[in-house]
C-alpha cells in the first residue's frame, strides 16, 4: 500500500510517496506555486507516475471532514473556499486532511505508538497545536481542540495577551527589533548572537522562555498529557529545548502547588512531521490504523 502524501506551506509543497508503515519511497519538493492550477499540475504530474490507495494532505486552515472544504485564512489563500473531495474526484481515491498543527501532532503517534494522552505545541509566528486524546486527534465541537494560542496569559508589567502573541517565535522577533531598532532579525540569528554574549539577545530568549513555560504548565494541569511535544523549527535546537525546560523548573521549585513537572520533548520528525501526521490521519480516518 503507498499513500500519496502532500504537505501545502505558505513557502514550500511537499510531496511523499509513503508506504502504511510510514517508509517514505521517494519525496519531491518545490515553491508553493503562485495559484490552484499550478498546484494541481504539479500533484497530477506526481500522481501519475505510481499507482496510489490514497491521497493524504496537511494543510493550513480549519478544515471541514464532511466537504473537504479548507476555512479561515493562510497564506496560501488560493487552497480555502471550495471542496478538494471535488477537486481531485478524478483520482477515485480515499482523499483525507488534516490541520498542519494537527498533523505535527498526530506524527508522534507514529514514532510512540505507545502514547495515549499527548500534546503537541507548534511555535512559530504564533502558536498552535494539537491534543491526542485516548491515541486519537481530539477536534472538539468547533474544531478548536489543540488551539493553545488561544490562551490568555498574564506577563508582569504587559498587558493582558493571548499565549501566541506573548509566547511565539515571532513575538520574540519583534521584541528585538523594537528594542534594538534593526529589523533583520529571526530565530536562528538571535540564538546565535545569544551564545556570543549579546545580553539583549539573551533577555528575548528568557523572555520567550517564561512565557511558554507559562503555558506550558496551564496545558499541563487543564490535560495531564503524557508528554508535551514541541514542534516548529525551533524545537530543534537543543538550547530552545534546555531553556524551556529550565523556566518549567523555575516555577515549579518555586511554586509547591506544581507537583508534577510536565515532559518537554522535541517533536520527532522535524521538517517532514507534516507529511508523516497526514500519513496517520488516513490510516484513521479509513480504519487502517494498527493501534487503533
Amino acid at each position: 500500500m503507498v499513500i500519496a502524501t502532500v504537505d501545502i506551506g505558505g513557502t514550500g509543497i511537499k510531496f511523499a510517496a509513503m508506504s502504511k508503515e510510514g517508509e517514505i519511497l521517494d519525496k519531491q519538493e518545490i515553491a508553493t506555486p503562485n495559484d490552484l492550477d499550478g498546484l494541481l499540475n504539479w500533484l497530477k504530474m506526481l500522481l501519475s507516475k505510481r499507482e496510489y490507495q490514497g491521497i493524504a494532505m496537511s494543510v493550513p486552515g480549519a478544515v471541514d471532514r464532511k466537504t473537504g472544504t479548507i476555512g479561515g485564512i493562510s497564506a496560501v489563500p488560493y487552497i480555502h473556499g471550495f471542496s478538494w473531495y471535488d477537486k481531485l474526484a478524478s483520482y477515485e481515491l480515499p482523499i483525507h486532511l488534516e490541520n498542519d498543527a494537527n498533523c505535527v501532532g498526530l506524527s508522534e503517534l507514529l514514532a510512540h505508538p505507545e502514547l495515549e494522552n499527548a500534546a503537541c505545541v507548534v511555535i512559530g509566528t504564533g502558536i498552535g497545536g494539537a491534543m491526542i486524546v485516548n491515541g486519537r486527534l481530539h477536534r472538539g465541537k468547533h474544531h478548536l481542540g489543540g488551539e493553545f494560542g488561544y490562551m490568555t496569559t498574564l506577563a508582569p508589567a504587559e498587558k493582558l495577551n493571548n499565549w501566541s502573541q506573548l509566547a511565539s517565535t515571532g513575538n520574540m522577533v519583534r521584541y528585538l527589533a523594537e528594542k534594538s531598532g534593526q529589523t533583520d532579525w529571526n530565530g536562528r540569528k538571535i540564538y546565535q548572537e545569544a551564545e556570543a554574549g549579546n545580553t539583549l539577545c539573551q533577555e528575548a530568549i528568557e523572555r520567550m522562555n517564561r512565557n511558554l513555560a507559562q503555558g506550558l504548565l496551564n496545558i499541563q494541569y487543564l490535560f495531564d498529557p503524557d508528554v508535551i511535544s514541541l514542534g516548529g523549527s525551533i524545537s530543534q535546537n537543543k538550547t530552545f529545548i534546555e531553556g524551556v525546560r529550565s523556566a518549567i523548573s523555575y516555577f515549579v521549585d518555586r511554586y509547591e502547588e506544581y507537583s508534577v513537572t510536565p515532559e518537554i520533548v522535541a517533536c520527532t520528525y522535524q521538517g517532514e512531521a507534516n507529511l508523516y501526521g497526514a500519513l496517520v490521519n488516513w490510516l484513521q480516518e479509513e480504519g487502517q490504523w494498527p493501534h487503533s
